[in-house]
């Protein structure tokens, strides 16, 4: 299993984020439709260590959870619940056959009101130290 498909694996499973946006969380973009407030995750780079002797098979990439809602308030409650989730976490991403991660760590987020869809936008980045 790839660490993407881990990570939304894990947001799934997490009934304080499904509770307010239930399966509306994709990939890099959400469909034209999407009924509100939804998630979208992206890669945003994906670093790997390495030694003298090539690949160590540690991965730390920054995902990009970008929350899209029509208010505020809801768009920082969700952000609240992935960081409740997803801060610290350790073990095993995505379930049997997952991805063996040793940390997830917030990093940074923004906030922003997109005038075009009327939508707040937070967008909150995390690195996922991982084994590949």
């Amino acid at each position: 299993m790839q660490i993407e498909e881990a990570l939304m694996t894990f947001l799934l499973a997490q009934t304080g984020i499904t509770g307010y946006v239930g399966t509306r969380s994709h990939f890099v973009r959400a469909p034209q439709a999407t009924a509100k407030p939804y998630i979208v995750v992206t890669k945003v780079d994906a670093p790997r260590l390495h030694s003298h002797d090539g690949g160590s098979g540690l991965a730390h990439p920054r995902f990009q959870l970008s929350i899209f809602s029509t208010t505020y308030k809801e768009a920082k409650e969700i952000a609240a619940a992935i960081q409740a989730a997803l801060q610290g976490y350790s073990g095993t991403m995505g379930g049997a056959g997952g991805v063996a991660v040793g940390a997830a760590l917030y990093d940074d987020e923004t906030d922003f009101y997109e005038e075009d869809s009327g939508l707040y936008h937070v967008a909150a980045d995390y690195i996922i130290w991982h084994e590949e």
